[in-house]
C-alpha cells in the first residue's frame, strides 16, 4: 500500500509559507509515493513542485476550488474550475476528465456544505475524510459517514500551508491512485486536531497583511 498527501499548498497560496522545493523534501522525507499541488482557486504552484519532484515523486495538478458552499479539490485538471455553486464546479472537473473531491465538507469552523446535499454526492467522486487541520474528529467523522451513506470513495489531505504538515494525513491505496479512487478502493491514514497549523496560518496571514 502506498500513501499520498491529496491537499498540499505552496505559497502560491496567500495562506502558505510552503515553497515549492521545501515540499518537495518535506514529501521525501515524509515517505510518499505522491502529493496533490491544491493551491486556492489557481493551479499556480504545481509546475514548480513537478519539476523539481525525482522520478519516483507522483506530483499531482489540482485547485482546491471556492465553491458557494464549501471548497472542492479539482485534480489532474488543467484549468482553475469557477469559483460558483458546487455542481457546476464537479462539471467543468468532469468535463476535464478530472476528480471532483469534497474538501472538509463539514468542518464548521471553516466554508463547509449544508444544502443540496444528494445533489452533490450524486456527482461527486469521492470526500476527504481525514483532513489534518480539522480541529475537531466529529468534523471528519461526519464526512466519513456521509461517504459510506452514498458509497463515495473517501480520501486524506494533510491541508499543509507549511512544509512540516505535509503527510500529517494522507490517502492509501494500491497504484495506480486515480484508478483506487474510482473504484472505491482507497483508506486513509493520519489525524486531525492541529490546532497551531492555524495558529501560524493567522500568523502568516497578518504577516502579509503589514508588509503590503
Amino acid at each position: 500500500m502506498k500513501q499520498y498527501d491529496l491537499q498540499v499548498h505552496t505559497d502560491a497560496s496567500p495562506c502558505s509559507r510552503a515553497s515549492p522545493a521545501d515540499v518537495v523534501d518535506a514529501a521525501i522525507d515524509a515517505g510518499l509515493e505522491g502529493i496533490a499541488i491544491t493551491n486556492h482557486d489557481t493551479l499556480a504552484g504545481y509546475d514548480e513542485v513537478a519539476d523539481l519532484a525525482p522520478a519516483d515523486l507522483n506530483v499531482i495538478p489540482g485547485v482546491e476550488v471556492t465553491t458557494t458552499q464549501g471548497h472542492l479539490l479539482a485534480l489532474y485538471v488543467n484549468d482553475e474550475p469557477p469559483q460558483t455553486d458546487p455542481v457546476t464546479v464537479i462539471e467543468h472537473v468532469h468535463e476535464q476528465d478530472g476528480i471532483a473531491i469534497l474538501s472538509h465538507p463539514f468542518d464548521r469552523f471553516r466554508e463547509y456544505y449544508d444544502t443540496d446535499l444528494d445533489a452533490i454526492a450524486s456527482r461527486v467522486d469521492a470526500v476527504e475524510v481525514q483532513n489534518s487541520r480539522c480541529l475537531l474528529s466529529r468534523f471528519n467523522r461526519h464526512a466519513r459517514e456521509f461517504a459510506t451513506q452514498h458509497d463515495l470513495a473517501i480520501t486524506g489531505g494533510s491541508d499543509a500551508h507549511f512544509p512540516m504538515e505535509v503527510g500529517r494525513s494522507t490517502t492509501v491505496c494500491e497504484p495506480p491512485l486515480r484508478e483506487a479512487i474510482e473504484s472505491t478502493a482507497t483508506q486513509t491514514a493520519g489525524r486531525g486536531g492541529y490546532l497551531s497549523g492555524h495558529t501560524a496560518t493567522k500568523l502568516n496571514d497578518a504577516l502579509r497583511m503589514v508588509n503590503l
